[in-house]
C-alpha cells in the first residue's frame, strides 16, 4: 500500500485582471494576420477567375489551384468570425471575405459546369477578378497596422 502524500487545499486564485489594452493588441494582431494572409492570396485569386474567364476548355489545374485558394479564404474567414466582438472591424472583414471566396465558387462553378448553356458561359466570359472589394480588404489592412501601433504607441 503506497501512501500518498497529502495534498494542502490551495485558496482559490484571486481573479485575474486582463489588461484591456493588451486584449485589445493581441485581437487586433490576430484580426491584421487574418486580413494580411488574405491580401497575400488576392493575385492568386484574381488569376484563378480570370483562368477561369478565358474563352475555350479551362484547364483542371486552374480548377485545384483554386480550390486550395477558395479553402484558405474559408480558414480565414472562419478566423474572422471567432474574432468577431463589438467592434464592426471582424464582421467587415469577414464579409469581405466571404465575397473573396463567393467569387472563387462561383468562377469556378461557372467554369466547370454540370450543364454548359449560353447564357452560363456569358456569366463566365464577363468575370475579370475580385473587383472593388479586394480593394477595401487592403484598405483594412491599413486601417489595422495604424489602429495597432497606435495601441502600442497611445498618443495624448
Amino acid at each position: 500500500m503506497r501512501i500518498r502524500p497529502r495534498i494542502e487545499h490551495r485558496r482559490s486564485p484571486k481573479s485575474v485582471r486582463l489588461d484591456p489594452v493588451a486584449a485589445e493588441a493581441v485581437r487586433l494582431g490576430t484580426l491584421l494576420e487574418v486580413v494580411t494572409r488574405a491580401v497575400a492570396l488576392q493575385d492568386q485569386a484574381d488569376k484563378v477567375i480570370r483562368d477561369c474567364a478565358e474563352p475555350g476548355e479551362v484547364p483542371t489545374e486552374v480548377a485545384r489551384c483554386g480550390r486550395s485558394v477558395a479553402s484558405e479564404y474559408g480558414r480565414l474567414s472562419g478566423w474572422a468570425a471567432d474574432l468577431a466582438w463589438t467592434d464592426p472591424a471582424p464582421q467587415r472583414i469577414g464579409a469581405l471575405l466571404s465575397y473573396h471566396l463567393m467569387m472563387l465558387d462561383t468562377a469556378l462553378k461557372l467554369a466547370f459546369p454540370r450543364c454548359r448553356t449560353e447564357r452560363l458561359e456569358r456569366h463566365r466570359l464577363a468575370l475579370t477578378g475580385l473587383g472593388p472589394p479586394a480593394d477595401e480588404l487592403r484598405d483594412w489592412e491599413r486601417v489595422l497596422e495604424r489602429r495597432l501601433a497606435n495601441l502600442d504607441h497611445p498618443t495624448g
